[in-house]
């Protein structure tokens, strides 16, 4: 008898007999996060303003991803968010649900890493970032004017991969159906594309110092009959002690892009902006961080995209509870376009929370 409640003990525990296995290659990984924001603009006053003061939900992004095989890993994140419609005379709120990265990653040439789907293009340090990595609210001028709202995000394939120097060095290259989101492209012609380079180098400067180089292009036909021709560098020093550094670090930051696009019939648009920003943690969940920013746009034949010279200035306080939860204090003031009021000077105050369920890859920036 003792024999026999032994092996059924067995049977019920065993995890090969009593339950079923499931594969670590079949099983995703699923996670979720929820940005929620407070504006107060001085810009947003009106009624039937799009931008909305107030709070809100400001996105959320859904992500499951696994390992299709020992070679493959798919990945799908999808938004939703909320969307406002004046256009009836009434403020009208639907919600938007769409696929913003849908890819698969694949390790088939050895030292190469393979992509193929919707993804965000390796251009520039901040356009890979999703929402809620951005550093600050929004993302920088010259990101949101020249790379478009939702940045240089389209179909296409990429490949990256180490190349034989004595730093961490990675080229990656990406092919890109141009047909997506991004009107600086869009060509009406079927087969059109966008080529898309990046150069990435991390050094080791010091033990508390690294020092992180970069350099992006990309160029394809554009929706007006000529081409646009896309180019950024960026510069990050990051300091971290060997000793407090989980109490303690700081980081600075530079990118600069430009944007050349052709119209037919008239001289060409040119865009050039700057970000340069830095961030201090002075305690183990607190940190302060600050933005300078400009953008100069001229021959622009689009009136969302005045040709003037426009700066921003912000600054955040960073309360980091844990690495599932986040909360941010932002105040912005933009020098720019004139608006219904007459004033040109844009001033806003943000309250952000950001929260995180599931198993969530880290960003890096």
């Amino acid at each position: 008898m003792f024999c026999r409640l032994i092996a059924l003990a067995l049977v019920v525990t065993s995890p090969i007999v009593g339950q079923a296995q499931v594969s670590p290659l079949k099983s995703p990984e699923i996670s979720a996060n929820a940005l929620f924001l407070y504006r107060n603009s001085n810009f947003h006053q009106e009624d039937l303003d799009e931008t909305r003061n107030g709070l809100d939900v400001q996105e959320t992004e859904v992500m499951f991803a696994s390992a299709v095989d020992p070679y493959s890993r798919l990945s799908v994140l999808l938004a939703v968010h909320p969307e406002y419609d004046s256009s009836s005379g009434t403020l009208v709120q639907t919600w938007a649900v769409e696929p913003e990265e849908l890819f698969a990653e694949s390790d088939h040439v050895a030292g190469v890493t393979l992509k193929l789907g919707k993804f965000k293009a390796a251009f520039g340090k901040h356009n890979p970032l999703h929402s809620h990595a951005f550093p600050f609210v929004d993302a920088p001028l010259a990101n949101s004017q020249l790379l478009g709202a939702e940045g240089l995000n389209d179909a296409g394939v990429s490949a990256a991969g180490l190349l034989p120097l004595p730093w961490f060095s990675e080229l990656t290259a990406q092919y890109l159906r141009g047909a997506g989101e991004n009107d600086e492209f869009n060509s009406p012609t079927p087969g059109d594309a966008i080529g898309v380079a990046r150069w990435r180098n991390l050094l080791d400067l010091s033990d508390a110092l690294t020092l992180e180089v970069g350099a992006s292009f990309a160029r394809g036909n554009n929706s007006v009959g000529g081409h646009t021709t896309l180019g950024s560098g960026d510069l990050t020093f990051k300091w971290r002690p060997t000793s407090g550094g989980k109490y303690q670090s700081a980081l600075l930051a530079v990118e600069c892009i430009g944007r050349d696009l052709q119209q037919t019939g008239f001289a060409d648009e040119r865009g050039r902006g700057l970000s340069l920003w830095g961030k201090y943690q002075f305690a183990e969940r607190w940190s302060a961080q600050t933005r300078y920013e400009t953008l100069e746009v001229r021959g622009s034949l689009n009136p969302s995209l005045p040709n003037l010279l426009t700066s921003k200035n912000s600054f955040a306080v960073v309360f980091a509870a844990t690495e599932f939860s986040l909360f941010k204090a932002e105040y912005d003031q933009a020098r720019g376009p004139v608006n219904a009021k007459g004033s040109n000077v844009e001033r806003t105050f943000y309250l952000q929370a950001n929260f995180t369920i599931g198993a969530h890859a880290a960003h890096s920036y």
